[in-house]
């Protein structure tokens, strides 16, 4: 894989939408569910042939398991085979959200790793493997259905499904295929002004769309 991308200023999406969603409640709980069963008799199943696989050197702020994870969904989530565009290794996607995650608060950034952990083990139980260690077509089933579940198992698929597009998709080689030619504030050489203070509240319901 190569070198990263330099990733947009400040995830502020993923930071509002963690914080929202009472992540860190959910994670805990979930993965205090997982333990219990581990101990039970599923700590084996969490053992996956790749585990042996050796992580890149410039993927040292991703835990191993995270890598794997990443790296797995990237193939799922990105089928860029026999289509007009970069595959997903000439686009650094895994290194791309790894810029992102860097950007997190400490307390959130581990509050998503353990989200992560939750989303590959969970697997376990109904397939009896890891998430990274399914085929592609039960790979991708596994994100519908988690995409239909329970609010922490929403959460998690939109999640991981913003981070590994927005990685991929942010790099100007992709823009072809879609027509795009680039950001208007580059064109037109606008200045970047940061993000707009939040509305006070007045009491009504306001929308992003103009009347």
């Amino acid at each position: 894989m190569t070198q990263q991308y330099s990733a947009p200023p400040g995830p502020e999406w993923l930071q509002r939408g963690l914080a929202r969603r009472r992540f860190l409640k959910w994670t805990l709980t979930a993965s205090a569910v997982m333990a219990g069963a581990a101990a039970g008799g599923f700590l084996w199943l969490r053992r996956s042939p790749l585990d042996r696989q050796r992580i890149p050197d410039w993927a040292d702020e991703l835990s191993p398991g995270e890598f794997l994870l990443l790296d797995r969904c990237r193939r799922v989530l990105l089928p860029t085979e026999g289509r007009d565009l970069p595959d997903t290794e000439t686009v650094p996607v895994v290194a791309n959200v790894q810029r992102t995650l860097s950007l997190l608060a400490p307390a959130l950034r581990q509050q998503l790793s353990q989200g992560l952990g939750l989303f590959d083990n969970a697997a376990v139980f109904r397939h009896g493997s890891r998430f990274v260690d399914l085929d592609d077509e039960t790979a991708r089933d596994y994100f519908d259905r988690w995409g239909r579940g329970l609010v922490l198992q929403r959460t998690l698929a939109t999640v991981i499904k913003q981070l590994v597009y927005s990685a991929y998709w942010r790099d100007e080689r992709t823009w072809p295929a879609l027509e795009f030619d680039g950001p208007v504030s580059d064109r037109w050489g606008l200045a970047y002004l940061g993000n707009a203070p939040m509305p006070e509240d007045d009491g009504d319901v306001q929308t992003g769309i103009p009347e």
